[in-house]
């Protein structure tokens, strides 16, 4: 959602595309039971793993140490296989929970040795691949664990979002299928669902699937993120804003929701507000160039040439491919009579993009205004001359 100007007397087309995430598919189906968790694989495990020493496995299923130097009495019995791979998948947890995703993949893959037909194992390592980005690694394992579990629903939920990441929206949506009829519990199901319906530009469908993950966790902040993009691509931008106040409450660290709340409040009219949520998505998230993007659209539509300025140069800086930024950066050098930057700048976007007709109109207008001072100036000293 964003706003174009047309040239105006200076000749500048600048470009607004504010940039919204994609539909929020980053809450992955996990194991325990085959419950919907969040990301990081499962919120039971509360500790550490103990290292260097022996272990058991209470009637509970917590992995207890045996305390260093004590001798072993009659009755403790020597860890099973299953004890062994309970450790193993909750140190691979905690690991994978830490963000020390080699240690998970590790663990899971000790975990798969000892008992490779437990499709839990291949589902929780394929989580993590999918978030060090090696996608056909996560495919494989999803894969296998649909194979070992056909009634797993998670894993059909997790390939779904592989394919999500794809672009492979139809694909998809039959995996998200598949998992609702296993579980029609499942609320990331039918978020994810959701995000593909929208992508698709299906946005009625996307806040059906919406709604239903709501009724099924009221709490759940992705889902209130998601319904707030379906509204705010339709331009119903005061409930866009509700739902994702109600993302930010859940989640006061949900980078992505104050960038696209403050689009909601761009697109209102509601500047200062959206300053704000775009400079709070920066300080969660400084290494997305996307919301210093959103932040200079929005300063330069106020005025503020300079701050966007900074912008766009951080934009460029951590996104040298992006040619809307050179493009609205070499505007603003125009503005300023630095012709040669904006030139350079609107050469570089077009490199870029060489059909970008914008960067093309804006060039031409740059050359010939560069072209109109060098007379002017050139006329001025004849007259001077003269004199």
């Amino acid at each position: 959602m964003g706003k174009e100007d047309a040239p105006d007397g200076a000749g500048r087309a600048m470009e607004y595309p504010l940039f919204f995430e994609r539909k929020s598919l980053h809450r992955f189906c996990a194991v325990a039971g085959a419950l919907c968790a969040f990301a990081v694989l499962a919120g039971s495990v509360v500790c550490a793993p103990c290292q260097g020493n022996d272990t058991t496995q209470n009637d509970a299923g917590a992995i207890t140490a045996v305390p260093a130097g004590c001798s072993r009495q009659v009755g403790v019995v020597e860890p099973t296989t299953d004890a062994i791979v309970a450790l193993l998948n909750s140190r691979a947890l905690v690991y994978a929970d830490r963000g020390e995703l080699d240690c998970a993949i590790e663990e899971f893959s000790r975990a798969i040795e000892l008992k490779p037909e437990f499709a839990a194992f291949y589902n929780n390592r394929g989580v993590v691949y999918r978030q060090k980005g090696e996608i056909d690694l996560a495919m494989a394992d999803f894969d296998r664990a649909i194979y070992l579990k056909p009634e797993y629903a998670a894993a059909f939920t997790n390939r779904g979002g592989i394919y999500f990441s794809r672009q492979e929206y139809d694909r998809a949506i039959e995996e998200f299928n598949h998992a609702i009829v296993l579980d029609p519990k499942c609320a990331e199901a039918y978020n994810n669902r959701g995000g593909s319906y929208a992508n698709k530009g299906d946005q009625a469908r996307a806040i059906e699937d919406y709604n239903r993950a709501l009724h099924l966790r009221p709490d759940y902040a992705d889902g209130h993120y998601n319904r707030g993009l379906a509204f705010l691509y339709l331009g119903n931008l005061d409930i866009a804003i509700a739902e994702f106040d109600r993302a930010i409450r859940l989640n006061p660290n949900f980078a992505a929701a104050y960038n696209s709340r403050g689009i909601a409040l761009t697109g209102a009219g509601i500047v200062g507000p959206a300053i704000e949520d775009y400079t709070r998505a920066i300080q969660l998230q400084p290494d997305c160039a996307e919301y210093y993007f959103n932040r200079a659209v929005t300063l330069n539509n106020a005025g503020q040439l300079d701050r966007a300025l900074k912008d766009y140069d951080q934009v460029i800086q951590l996104k040298p491919d992006f040619p809307a930024a050179f493009n609205n950066r070499g505007s603003i050098y125009a503005v300023e009579g630095q012709f040669d930057r904006a030139i350079q700048d609107f050469d570089e976007a077009l490199r870029l993009m060489p059909d970008y007709a914008k960067a093309l109109a804006n060039l031409a207008v740059a050359r010939a205004q560069k072209g109109t001072r060098e007379v002017a100036a050139q006329s001025s000293g004849n007259a001077a001359g003269g004199r």
